[in-house]
């Protein structure tokens, strides 16, 4: 009770069914894009209320038939070699072998 005329509000919102309409209408390439965006947004700080929003929508994303989970793995993960966390572009050029005079 706040000492405030005006009552608090408590939502009751259903986070999962807003997500499923949300990406009900997208295609698949677009899911995949959405899902970067939401994994990037989900590393900021955010309101609680945002953070809700943001695991409806990775939720439903992830149970979505047909998406396919190495490329949603990927898009959080990216390449996990040596060569492409560390590679330089000098690395992959090599110098052709030329005689010396």
């Amino acid at each position: 009770m706040s000492k405030w005329r005006h009552q608090e509000e408590s939502e009751k919102r259903n986070y999962a069914l807003e997500a499923r309409n949300l990406i009900k209408p997208l295609s698949m390439t677009k899911l995949y894009e959405l899902y970067g965006v939401v994994h990037k947004e989900k590393q900021k700080s955010n309101r609680p209320e945002r953070d809700l929003e943001l695991n409806a929508v990775k939720k439903a994303i992830e149970t979505t038939r047909g998406i396919d989970q190495y490329k949603l793995n990927f898009i959080l993960n990216g390449y996990k070699s040596e060569m492409a966390q560390d590679g330089r572009p000098q690395d992959g050029a090599k110098k052709p072998w030329r005689k010396q005079s």
